[in-house]
């Protein structure tokens, strides 16, 4: 039953609702899969990035297989089911009550789009699942395949086996053979974190730990008492301390750790359940709270996008006639990000490398001046710095981090001339922009791929390519090393063509995981 009232929500909020905050990524990144594969570069977004390798290595191939709404479904039906059974194993029918609420506030996870994240916690839960069963190698193998979906996921699912392993005496075989799968997965996802990182950090507000460590105190006052509620108690105590150590320590993870919020209700009606509904002010209170922070983020998402019109492809079709012929491959376009980052979607698939992108790991620290007040001279700044050439200002709401950009713009003190207006949006042309390679002499981008650049060199000498730096960069009839600001140096001793291909190889993977420092040669 609860399977089938989160798919019937879940596929009500898939294909009625508006789309969700993060539908933009993986709509994007599930073309980049269909059109070129499991590439692990991609070089229009973000002055490059690493793709799938470093975010969800299965998602976005059952995404290209089954489509982005079927999926989700199916993950959410799957994740109602395996929290049911769980739950139902564990507590009995004290977990009714739970189940059901779980079945309907987790298919509201369609509102926040976090499908990777939503993929990995139903894979968790099977993994869960396989624990009570005492099926260690099943276990192992659905623990690496949440992994796989969602590194997120993969460390909750590691918090919460912590916790019940702290609050019980485990069968001492299922607790060594579950430790052992649980750190020869997170050993594994530690080498691919040095083999490819990413060098960003995702934000984690002072208000977000606060709601946090709120949620774990009331939750350990819940379980106060509680025999049954062991387990869960040091779940709690297990999980703020995560989200302590993940605000003190800056990092791709950050704010992320409190996604467990997306299953604050359920949680808290469980407790009250166990606690037999006494004392009910106690508990009313802790519903409350939970409820709030359970849906505040999707009630946001879902205001945001209901009145998206940028969602459309028609809405960017103005901007993308006007930069299609006369941008060169030597520049690239600053796409103002909006609150559903559809910019993201449309303009790089018409072949158009942005600035920016959406997936805030990699905002930071490259554009981090965004975040801030922002005057009229860093931002040109920091415009001519990553080659841009013209910048796309939508009349749609903008990205809290994008306010300050599209306030300067639009009061008319950025020093950048509006060169098209339409109803919808306006283009600025930054001036004397700079390419994207430069250096002792001419130079120009002849053509950019996904994990791919030809370059024109005038003569030898050193060039500053604005496309982040990478171990696995190798140029053919050139050097290729990481400058001082993270970008890509080329040194040639000849004039021409200089060819940039991204390989990976067994040689670059050992010496990035050992963090020397590569410098790629081909004369």
């Amino acid at each position: 039953m609860a399977a089938a009232a989160a798919a019937t929500l879940a596929s009500l909020l898939a294909w009625l609702g508006p789309a969700g905050t993060d539908l933009a990524a993986h709509a994007y990144q599930r073309t980049v899969f269909l059109e070129h594969g499991f590439t692990l570069w991609n070089n229009f977004w973000y002055a490059g990035r690493y793709s799938f390798i470093s975010y969800s290595v299965l998602y976005y191939p059952l995404a290209a297989l089954l489509g982005i709404r079927l999926l989700a479904v199916a993950t959410i039906a799957t994740a109602a089911l395996a929290f049911a059974v769980v739950l139902g194993r564990e507590f009995g029918p004290a977990a009714r009550w739970s189940t059901r609420t779980f079945a309907v506030v987790w298919a509201g996870i369609v509102l926040s789009a976090a499908f990777p994240f939503a993929l990995g916690v139903a894979l968790a839960l099977v993994a869960l699942w396989a624990v009570q069963a005492r099926r260690l190698w099943r276990f192992a193998l659905i623990a690496a395949l949440t992994f796989a979906a969602s590194p997120l996921a993969f460390l909750l699912l590691a918090l919460v086996l912590g916790g019940i392993a702290l609050g019980r005496r485990p069968n001492r075989r299922v607790l060594i053979g579950a430790g052992l799968a649980l750190l020869t997965i997170g050993a594994g996802g530690a080498f691919l974190q040095r083999a490819f990182p990413g060098g960003g950090r995702y934000p984690f507000p002072f208000g977000e730990l606060v709601a946090a460590l709120a949620f774990c105190s009331i939750g350990l006052a819940m379980c106060w008492g509680v025999e049954r509620a062991r387990v869960l108690r040091w779940i709690f105590v297990v999980y703020a301390a995560a989200c302590v150590a993940a605000f003190v320590v800056p990092s791709e993870l950050g704010g992320n750790i409190a996604r467990l919020r997306f299953a604050a209700l359920p949680i808290g009606v469980l407790l009250f359940a166990l606690r037999q509904w006494k004392p009910r002010i106690l508990g009313v209170a802790a519903l409350v709270l939970g409820l709030s922070w359970n849906l505040s983020p999707l009630v946001a998402s879902y205001a945001s996008a209901r009145s998206d019109a940028a969602a459309e492809p028609s809405y960017w079709a103005p901007a993308i006639r006007y930069l299609k012929p006369r941008l060169t491959a030597s520049y690239r376009v600053e796409a103002v990000a909006t609150a559903g980052h559809w910019e993201a979607v449309y303009l790089p698939r018409a072949g158009i490398p942005i600035a920016r992108g959406w997936f805030r790991q990699d905002d930071f620290p490259q554009n981090q001046v965004l975040y801030g007040r922002l005057a009229s001279d860093t931002y040109v700044r920091w415009l001519r710095r990553l080659g841009t050439r013209y910048v796309v200002l939508s009349n749609a709401a903008p990205d809290y981090s994008a306010g300050a950009e599209a306030a300067l713009l639009r009061s008319g003190r950025s020093g950048l001339p509006a060169v098209l207006r339409t109803p919808q949006l306006t283009i600025y042309a930054v001036p004397s922009p700079e390419k994207l390679v430069t250096g002792p002499a001419p130079a120009r981008v002849l053509r950019m791929s996904q994990a791919g650049m030809r370059l024109a060199l005038a003569r030898p000498g050193n060039y500053r390519l604005a496309i982040r730096y990478s171990a696995y960069w190798q140029g053919h009839g050139a050097c290729v090393g990481r400058g001082k600001d993270g970008m890509i140096v080329v040194t040639t001793r000849r004039a021409g063509v200089v060819d940039l291909v991204f390989d990976v190889d067994p040689g670059r993977v050992l010496a990035s995981v050992e963090g020397e420092g590569h410098r790629s040669c081909s004369y």
